[in-house]
């Protein structure tokens, strides 16, 4: 296990695999560099350079360091300092590690600290990455696991970090320990090639506290579930065999199964599983075949169904509808539910991508319904693709964890040409780079744009939930909503735009998914330099649908636009400038 693959100037350009020995040769002062945390064999080094990735790979990995992340974050440089120097003491108490094990880096803006796998003495296996990060979050609670995923990447040493425009360089434990952050700062503004590193040695100090264990299903990524669908019949699954209602827990959950369409032999895998050797296996068996043959169904009036009944349930207002008529206790209820709701992979954190001020919560939510305008050739279109491909537009990056599963409703541009300009913005090229390589780019970015899926044919209301429960996204984007067909009775501009916002408002609340919608501006407005929340076609319909109002404003021979949030129910107003590049992907100019 010898092979390394490393990324040469941006994390993105990934899939070349080197000999370990051979890293040194790679390394530029002036530009970043990258290293895999994992280690290949012969066969993983061929398979990986031909699907261009190592995230296909499922073979056998090794690591030969250990690296703990203490990332900067929001913290401030005294405070990332000492979450270093608390995670160098834990290390000490909890294998008595000599600093001889612990080599620090100050990574260009955080700190990494290098263990050999000595310490460990973790074996290679496919399984690898699975145990490293369920070891190191038991070892050292709260620290940033994603550097253990299978396709984990780190800067190398005496490489620059461009953001910060300072080096990762190495520092002994004594300079973490004395040194104050504006000191080793200054360390870093040089690569430090002078450094007298010693040898990492480690004996199996940390051995015994390895987490052997492995999940019966393998999580390999944050995995994003309709939680709208039935949710009692998932709680009956989470909650697992609860004494005195095992029996007909399992039939409910067989019923929700066949009624789905799933085949009994598939239901029974399932529910082993679920069973975790507690009922009598054959039991367990009989009662899914008992409820397959008898077809035994169970609506949301069942005692054991409405127990764990939820109201974030597409069916739950049609059991009754005097529930709509919440009481303080329903809405306390509601409310809680959506305090303690964890929202990861399903909001468009419009602060964080365009690097506004901490205090802007401009933040979109499920069930919110958001309006984005502006007069023709002001980037509406693509502000929408950036937004869906996780664009930092302050750093002029693609974020991977912004990126949710969207359904891309384009009813003016074409599919291949909205795929090519997903690969324009992901990749950075312009539309000659991406026509002369498109088949070496989207193998290369095919990760970065599995999430979209792209519709071109003028849908209906009523096709658009039928989608919406068909691919259950996190997000769509209708461009733009004069191209929705509507009701022969719905006539006029404005009421036919009232018709659409508003359906496609109750629909985002009705499927708790956010709904980006795309218009033009009114003719009052066509020509005119100022926009105001009113600009919008259809202006009345649109403000009060929605909760939120984006405006862009510039035109199609100028590559600055503005965009404004002119309506933010739940947060605040603002405006800021974007550069349109031949790549597609705007960036934030600062202000």
């Amino acid at each position: 296990m010898n092979y390394i693959e490393i990324a040469v100037k941006e994390p993105r350009n990934r899939g070349f695999m080197i000999d370990r020995k051979d890293l040194a040769s790679y390394i530029k002062t002036e530009e970043p560099l990258y290293r895999s945390m994992y280690m290949y064999d012969e066969v993983g080094k061929a398979q990986i350079e031909k699907a261009g990735s190592v995230g296909d790979f499922y073979g056998p990995r090794w690591i030969d360091r250990v690296v703990i992340d203490i990332d900067k974050g929001d913290n401030s440089n005294e405070e990332t300092l000492r979450q270093a120097m608390a995670c160098i003491f834990a290390l000490g108490e909890h294998g008595v590690i000599p600093h001889k094990s612990i080599q620090p880096f100050f990574s260009g803006s955080g700190y990494h600290l290098l263990l050999p796998n000595t310490v460990f003495n973790f074996e290679a296996s496919p399984e690898l990455p699975y145990i490293v990060r369920k070891t190191m979050v038991e070892l050292l609670p709260g620290i940033d696991d994603m550097v253990y995923i299978r396709s984990a990447i780190y800067r190398v040493p005496h490489t620059k970090n461009l953001k910060t425009n300072l080096y990762k360089v190495p520092l002994t434990i004594q300079e973490i320990e004395t040194l104050k952050p504006n000191e080793i700062l200054d360390i870093a503004k040089t690569p430090r090639l002078e450094f007298a590193y010693h040898s990492l040695v480690g004996e199996g100090e940390l051995e015994d506290l390895i987490v052997k264990e492995m999940p019966r299903i393998a999580e390999l990524r944050p995995v994003t579930e309709n939680t709208k669908v039935v949710p009692c019949v998932q709680r009956m699954l989470t909650l697992g065999p609860q004494s005195g209602s095992r029996n007909n827990t399992v039939m409910r959950i067989a019923s929700h199964f066949r009624r789905h369409g799933v085949p009994s032999e598939y239901a029974k895998v399932s529910l082993l599983h679920w069973n975790d050797n507690n009922m009598d296996e054959g039991a367990l068996l009989n009662r899914i075949e008992q409820t397959y043959n008898k077809g035994y169904q169970y609506s949301c009036k069942d005692k054991l169904m409405a127990q764990h009944c939820q109201t974030r349930c597409i069916f739950f207002k049609r059991k009754d509808y005097l529930i709509d008529i919440l009481t303080i206790d329903n809405l306390q209820e509601e409310f809680h539910n959506r305090m303690t709701t964890d929202f990861s992979g399903r909001t468009i954190n419009l602060s964080s991508m365009l690097g506004l001020p901490k205090h802007i919560d401009a933040t979109i939510y499920p069930g919110e319904l958001v309006t984005i305008f502006g007069p023709t050739g002001s980037s509406k279109t693509t502000l929408a693709q950036n937004l869906a491909l996780g664009v930092d537009f302050a750093n002029d990056k693609i974020v991977k964890e912004w990126q949710i599963p969207t359904l891309f409703i384009s009813l003016e541009l074409s599919a291949w040409y909205m795929h090519r300009r997903h690969m324009q913005i992901v990749a950075k090229c312009n539309k000659e780079e991406i026509n002369e390589n498109y088949d070496i780019i989207f193998r290369k970015h095919k990760d970065e744009l599995s999430h979209v899926s792209i519709q071109t044919i003028s849908p209906t209301i009523e096709q658009i939930k039928d989608k919406i429960r068909e691919l259950n996204p996190a997000v769509v984007i209708v461009d733009y909503i004069d191209l929705v067909e509507t009701p022969p009775h719905v006539r006029g501009e404005y009421e036919q735009i009232k018709h659409i916002s508003h359906s496609l408002s109750n629909m985002a609340v009705n499927f708790d998914v956010i709904i980006i919608q795309i218009s033009q501006v009114s003719r009052d407005y066509s020509r005119n330099e100022v926009l105001d929340l009113y600009a919008g076609k259809g202006s009345g319909a649109i403000e009060n649908a929605s909760r939120k109002v984006l405006g862009l404003n510039g035109q199609a021979d100028e590559n600055i636009k503005t965009i404004s949030m002119y309506k933010n129910t739940d947060g605040e107003l603002f405006d800021t400038q974007l550069e349109w590049r031949p790549s597609f992907r705007l960036r934030r100019i600062n202000d």
